[in-house]
């Protein structure tokens, strides 16, 4: 069953390459248990603005990032964009995320899903401690022994339960399609009439389904960029069911800024590639 796709489902995609620009002693783990989430860390240089804008693409995700330095720190919830957007930047501080599956949310006191897409909204919590958390990763310098103290600290915190079942199989279907599948093939596979699954996105993701597709088409177009042989751009998009390359071409301008070429030239077979690790607890 889908439901059952979605909650075991560890082959999401949700890249955002262009985070790496610009910033220093980037890496990122995905994890898979008890969650399948992507973790990164990175350093932005005082000299961050004078060089580059900080680019958040479409991925259908939520990110948490824990931003500081020596004197200060914030918690943001980064939801995810419908087009290429500029994230406020920090320059000076240490950044440690993560990017959690399209669908999954953080707790947050009168604050939904859909109410985080396409914004920065800063975290508290009644629950954690931020202060003495921030003191602890303050210490650390390995992502592992930051993921491991995350998840000391957070794991109750995330959840799938703010999207309905409805919205978890509509969401396993895109991806098992890798976002081509269209909105009558949706309603006709899971029974909901077209104007439901319109209804239900936007109530629950602010997102509806068309975007949703063509969002996680773009991230698998990314991955075969990012992951796969060097090869003309016509063979990075086979099988995602752009109607020509212009159409792709215009689309990743809008996603990312950057025209394929430019994007291929910079991140292909770059250090972007996340380290995929399996935690075992």
């Amino acid at each position: 069953m889908a439901l059952e796709y979605y909650s075991a489902g560890n082959e999401f995609l949700f890249y955002q390459p262009l985070f790496k620009t610009g910033t220093t002693d980037f890496e990122q783990i995905m994890v898979y248990t008890p969650f399948q989430m992507r973790f990164y860390h990175f350093y932005m240089p005082s000299i961050y603005l004078e060089n580059t804008d900080f680019n958040c693409v479409p991925d259908g995700c939520v990110d948490m990032i824990f931003i500081y330095n020596e004197d200060d720190y914030m918690v943001e919830l980064v939801g995810s964009t419908v087009a290429r957007k500029i994230l406020t930047p920090y320059p000076g501080y240490n950044y440690f995320g993560l990017r959690l599956k399209p669908g999954m949310f953080v707790m947050l006191d009168d604050v939904s899903l859909a109410e985080a897409t396409n914004s920065e909204i800063l975290y508290t919590s009644r629950d954690i401690d931020i202060d003495f958390f921030i003191q602890k990763l303050s210490t650390l310098t390995k992502l592992q022994d930051k993921i491991d103290l995350f998840l000391e600290e957070f794991t109750v915190s995330l959840t799938d339960n703010f999207i309905t079942e409805p919205v978890r199989n509509i969401i396993s279907e895109i991806n098992r399609s890798k976002g081509t599948i269209t909105v009558t093939e949706l309603a006709n596979k899971l029974c909901y009439s077209e104007r439901q699954i319109r209804r239900l996105l936007d109530s629950q993701l602010s997102i509806n389904p068309k975007m949703l597709c063509r969002i996680v088409r773009f991230q698998y177009a990314l991955h075969n960029m990012i992951t796969g042989p060097s090869q003309d751009i016509l063979k990075y998009i086979e099988g995602l069911s752009y109607s020509d390359q212009s159409h792709f071409n215009n689309e990743f301008k809008e996603f990312t800024g950057l025209s394929p070429r430019e994007f291929v030239a910079t991140f292909h077979n770059q250090s972007v590639k996340p380290l995929l690790r399996k935690r075992i607890r």
